[in-house]
C-alpha cells in the first residue's frame, strides 16, 4: 500500500507508513476516495463513514491465500504498467450507498458489464470453496478497477459484476471513465490468471466485458427487506447484450460509448450486429487501447471562430510575455467555468508569442494537465510535469526516463553554475546526484543503493523539503536556459500532494523568469484552490488572475456567426442558441454542433453561399446536448442534497417563475 504523503510502498496490512510514520489512509466504500483517518464522512460524496470503512488494504471475505494471491497480482499488474507503484488502488469491498444518493433520478451513464468466461465448466473442475475464493479475487480487481475511475459497483452478479458510471456521481468523461477501467479490469484479470496457472487453481481465466452509455432511471428497487441501487432501462439491456457478444479477454462498447469517448483510444469496427430484443442491429466496436497522445477535443469538427470577446485578456497576457523576456516571473491564474474559453485563450496567447514579433528570447512553453480522475493519485500533477520538462512520453520505459532525467539536470544545472561563475566540472561534489536522487524517487524510478540511501530515512516533512529544494534547482536552471511559461491545466482536479509541492516551487517565479499559469475553475472546495490562494499571496511575485465571464449576446451571436460563415442569423435560431448557451463558448459550438448532426443546420454546396451554413427546417426548441449532459449532471452533483433537491423540483416549474410559485411546489414535493 503507498503512502499518499511520501508515496513509500509498505504492506499492505501496515496502518502507518514505515517511511514516515504518517497514519495511512482509509478509502471510502462508496466512491474509493481516500478518507483522513477517524473521518465521518467521505469528502467526496457524503458518504457516512462511522466505524465501517475500513482501512485501504483491509480484506473482507477471502481467505488468506487469496488475499496474499491478490497482493502479488496487483503487484504484478503496478510493475507490468510502468507505474512503479505510484498509482493507488482502492481496495475496499463493495459497499452500501448513502441514502440521500439513492432516490430515483433520470441519469445519463455508462453501464459496464464483466462476467466470466466459460464460469459452468471450471465452477464443475473444482470444489465450490476454491471456486469462491477464485470468484472473489477476481471481483476484487474488478471493483478496484472501477472505483479507481470512479465508478460505482452495483450488483456482484455470481460470476459478474454490474457497475455504473455517472451515477449516483456524474462526471463529464463517465464514458472515458468507463473505458478506462475496464482496460484495467482486463489488465489485472490477465495477471491474475497467470498466478492462477502458475498455481494450478484454473487454466485460461478470462474475462468479458460490454459497455453502453444512455438515459437511464436509477434508484433502489425492492423491498423493505432487500433493496439495491440499479438502473432501468434499453441502455442496461444493450450493455449485458455487448458482453454475452464480446470474445474472451475483448471489451465492447456500443456506438454511444465510442461517440462520447472521444478520440482518446482506439476502436476497431465490427460493424452492426443483431442482439435479441433489439428491432434494428446495432453498430458495435471493439476496444484495442488507449490511443496515445490523443487528446479530447471540443467544438465542431473543421469549423474553427477566431478569438472572440477577449481581446481585453488577450492583451494582459501578451504584457505577461514581454515582461517575462524581459526577466521577469508572474504566477498568473486564469479562474472560469467548465466551457468558458480558459484553454482558448491560453492557446491564443501561445500562438501569437510563438508566431507574433519576437523581441526577446524565444519562450519555452511547458504544459501538465490534471486528470478528472486523479485527485487519488498522489503526485499526479507534478509527475506529469516533470516528465513533460524532460521531454518523456507517457509509455517511455525507466531506463529512457532515466536517462532523459540525467541529461536534463546536467544541462539545467551546469548552465545554472556556469552562470554563477562556479570552476570545475558540475557533479563533482555530487549536487547532480544529489537533485537526480529525489526527483528520480518522485517519478517512481529504481535508485541505486547509494542513491537510495539518501531517501530512505526521510520522514514526510523532510521528503517534501528535497523535493522543493531538487524541484526549485532544476526549474531555476531551465529557466535560466530559456523563459519559460508553465502551463497547469484544470487544476481543481489537482491532487492534494502536488498542490503542497507546486506551492513551495511557485516562489521560483522571484528569482528567475519563470511564469506559472494556473487554469482552474472556481471551486474554492478543491484542493487545487490552494494554489490560487498561495499565489495571491506570494511576496516578491506578481500575481496576475484573469476571470473569464460568459460572452456578452453580441459575441455569442458573433461567434455564430463566425462557426456558419454567415454574415447574419435568423432571428429564431440566434434566439434560441443564445438563451440555451447563456454565453459559454463551448456551449455554443455542442449545440451548433448537435444541430448539424440532426440535419438542421447544413453546409450549402454551390453558388455564392457555398461552404456557409443554413438552416433546413424551421428549429422550434433546442435539446441539450449529450455532450453538455455531463458537465451539467457533474456540477449539478456537487451541490449539497438540498440545494440539488431544490434545483430538481424547479425544473419542472420552467427556466423563470416566481419564488412564490416555487415555494408553492416545494410544499407539495415528495
Amino acid at each position: 500500500m503507498q503512502c499518499p504523503n511520501c508515496s513509500h510502498s509498505n504492506p499492505e496490512t501496515a496502518n502507518f507508513c514505515e517511511n514516515c510514520g504518517r497514519p495511512l489512509a482509509r478509502a471510502c466504500p462508496n466512491c474509493g476516495r481516500q478518507v483522513l483517518p477517524g473521518a465521518r464522512f467521505c469528502s467526496n460524496c457524503g458518504f457516512p463513514l462511522g466505524e465501517a470503512a475500513p482501512a485501504k488494504g483491509e480484506r473482507t471475505g477471502d481467505s488468506q491465500e487469496a488475499a496474499q494471491v491478490g497482493a502479488e497480482a496487483a503487484a504484478d499488474a503496478g510493475a507490468a504498467s510502468g507505474r512503479q507503484g505510484r498509482e493507488p488502488v482502492p481496495t475496499t469491498p463493495a459497499g452500501p450507498l448513502p441514502a440521500e444518493r439513492t432516490g430515483d433520478e433520470r441519469k445519463f451513464v455508462s453501464v459496464l458489464f464483466v462476467d466470466i468466461v466459460g464460469s459452468t465448466a471450471l465452477a464443475e473442475a473444482m470444489d465450490p470453496e476454491d471456486w469462491r475464493e477464485i470468484v472473489a479475487g477476481a471481483h476484487q480487481r474488478v471493483a478496484e478497477a472501477v472505483r479507481r475511475y470512479g465508478g460505482t459497483v452495483a450488483q456482484f452478479l455470481g460470476d459478474g459484476v454490474l457497475a455504473f458510471f455517472g451515477a449516483p456521481i456524474a462526471h463529464e468523461d463517465d464514458a472515458e471513465r468507463a473505458i478506462r477501467a475496464a482496460l484495467a479490469i482486463q489488465d489485472s484479470i490477465r495477471v491474475y490468471a497467470s498466478e492462477l496457472q502458475r498455481r494450478g487453481a484454473a487454466s485460461g481465466f478470462q474475462l468479458r466485458v460490454g459497455l453502453n452509455s444512455g438515459l437511464v432511471v436509477v434508484g433502489k428497487l425492492g423491498d423493505h427487506q432487500h433493496a439495491e441501487y440499479l438502473a432501468v432501462g434499453d441502455t442496461v439491456n444493450l450493455a449485458a447484450r455487448l458482453q454475452s457478444a464480446a470474445a474472451p479477454g475483448a471489451i465492447l462498447v456500443s456506438e454511444s460509448t465510442s461517440r462520447h469517448a472521444g478520440p482518446v483510444f482506439e476502436f476497431e469496427d465490427l460493424g452492426k450486429m443483431s442482439f435479441k430484443g433489439k428491432t434494428a442491429p446495432m453498430q458495435v466496436y471493439r476496444v484495442s487501447g488507449e490511443r496515445r497522445g490523443a487528446a479530447r477535443v471540443r467544438g465542431v469538427p473543421g469549423v474553427v471562430s477566431p478569438l472572440v470577446g477577449r481581446q481585453a485578456e488577450l492583451a494582459g497576457l501578451a504584457e505577461v510575455s514581454k515582461s517575462l523576456q524581459d526577466g521577469h516571473g508572474r504566477v498568473v491564474s486564469i479562474i472560469g467555468e467548465a466551457g468558458i474559453g480558459k484553454s482558448r485563450l491560453v492557446a491564443e496567447w501561445r500562438r501569437s508569442s510563438e508566431q507574433g514579433p519576437r523581441s526577446g528570447a524565444q519562450i519555452r512553453w511547458v504544459e501538465a494537465r490534471c486528470l478528472s480522475y486523479g485527485s487519488a493519485i498522489p503526485h499526479q500533477m507534478i509527475v506529469a510535469l516533470l516528465r513533460t520538462l524532460i521531454g518523456v512520453a507517457e509509455e517511455a520505459d525507466e531506463g529512457a526516463v532515466s536517462e532523459a532525467l540525467r541529461r536534463s539536470l546536467v544541462e539545467a544545472l551546469r548552465d545554472e553554475a556556469n552562470g554563477a561563475g562556479q570552476a570545475g566540472e558540475v557533479g563533482e561534489d555530487g549536487e547532480i546526484d544529489e537533485v537526480y536522487a529525489f526527483l528520480a524517487y518522485l517519478l517512481g524510478l529504481r535508485l541505486d543503493e547509494n542513491l537510495a540511501a539518501r531517501v530512505r530515512y526521510l520522514d514526510g516533512r523532510a521528503l517534501l523539503a528535497q523535493y522543493v529544494s531538487a524541484g526549485k534547482r532544476f526549474l531555476a536552471g531551465l529557466a535560466g536556459r530559456a523563459p519559460t511559461v508553465i502551463l497547469c491545466d484544470d487544476v481543481h482536479w489537482a491532487d492534494p500532494s502536488s498542490v503542497d509541492l507546486t506551492a513551495e516551487l511557485l516562489t521560483v517565479a522571484a528569482q528567475a523568469p519563470l511564469v506559472f499559469v494556473l487554469m482552474s475553475r472556481s471551486d474554492p472546495a478543491a484542493a487545487g484552490w490552494r494554489l490560487i490562494t498561495r499565489a495571491r499571496a506570494l511576496p516578491g511575485i506578481t500575481s496576475v488572475e484573469v476571470h473569464l465571464e460568459p460572452l456578452s449576446g453580441a459575441d455569442s451571436a458573433r461567434l455564430v456567426s463566425n462557426l456558419l460563415n454567415v454574415e447574419t442569423l435568423p432571428e429564431s435560431l440566434r434566439t434560441l442558441v443564445l438563451a440555451r448557451t447563456e454565453g459559454n463558448p463551448f456551449f455554443v459550438e455542442e449545440v451548433l454542433h448537435m444541430l448539424m448532426e440532426q440535419g438542421a443546420l447544413a453546409r450549402v454546396e454551390g453558388g455564392s453561399a457555398a461552404g456557409r451554413w443554413a438552416l433546413t427546417r424551421e428549429v422550434q426548441e433546442i435539446e441539450i446536448p449529450e455532450t453538455l449532459q455531463g458537465v451539467l449532471a457533474a456540477r449539478i452533483d456537487r451541490l449539497a442534497e438540498d440545494a440539488k433537491h431544490v434545483l430538481q423540483v424547479a425544473s419542472v416549474i420552467g427556466r423563470r417563475f416566481d419564488m412564490s410559485i416555487l415555494e408553492r411546489v416545494w410544499e407539495q414535493a415528495p
